[in-house]
């Protein structure tokens, strides 16, 4: 079946639901159309509002509820429909999100670190390497997304809470977190885990650190650690 075929089933389906309505649904129906399309909202956007409201207040008017009563007013329901679903503000973010969250702050107050104590002692030996560094982007990343797993919920009942689990696991992962980066550190050669400039880490650090804030703004990035 064609998807023209298909909008017209809509399109009939929908006229059919219209002429079960009461006058005073027919009449709310009608000045919700007038102002969606005010609002901006095409032809295909209305029909798609309409085929989830219609039904609803089709089956509910037998029982003498009205539209207004389901949906508020006119006014109110076209501005929850510009508006959109409300976000429920205690649902986490993909955990891609929480793990790039994760990574660009704990990389970067690492390079910030690095940089820090190059510039102060620039002949140090031991500085952090590129390798080391990206090593704490990644680790540092999937470490607080397993962390972000097993939060306490204060919310829980005394010894339900996850205390002793968030313990164990944070141990664990803060312990595989200093094997991988100090590997990287120790086993890889300078040639290739070349140390920067104070000034590259710093500029890496600072910029890390602005992204994870203007990801987390603009994503609204929830359920990490931070």
């Amino acid at each position: 079946m064609s998807e023209q075929n298909v909008q017209e089933e809509v399109v009939v389906s929908l006229d059919a639901l219209k002429t079960e309505l009461t006058n005073k649904n027919e009449q709310y129906i009608y000045q919700l159309e007038r102002d969606l399309k005010a609002a901006g909202f095409d032809e295909a956007q209305i029909e798609k509002e309409l085929s989830v409201m219609l039904p609803e207040i089709v089956e509910k008017q037998k029982a003498g509820v009205t539209a207004r009563q389901l949906f508020g007013t006119v006014t109110e329901r076209v501005q929850s429909i510009v508006a959109g679903p409300v976000k429920d503000p205690n649902a986490k973010s993909p955990d891609w999100q929480i793990a790039v969250d994760g990574g660009l702050m704990v990389g970067g107050f690492f390079a910030l670190i690095a940089g820090i104590t190059l510039f102060l002692n620039p002949e140090q030996s031991e500085a952090m390497g590129v390798i080391s560094l990206i090593m704490n982007f990644i680790v540092g990343g999937l470490a607080l997304l397993a962390l972000s797993k097993v939060t306490p919920d204060i919310n829980q009942p005394k010894g339900k809470r996850g205390y002793i689990r968030y313990l164990v696991v944070s141990s664990l992962v803060m312990l595989a977190w200093l094997v991988l980066v100090m590997g990287t550190q120790l086993l890889i050669p300078t040639s290739i885990n070349y140390v920067f400039p104070a000034v590259v880490y710093l500029f890496i650090g600072s910029g890390a650190l602005v992204l994870k804030w203007y990801l987390k703004k603009t994503l609204d990035i929830r359920g990490g650690i931070l």
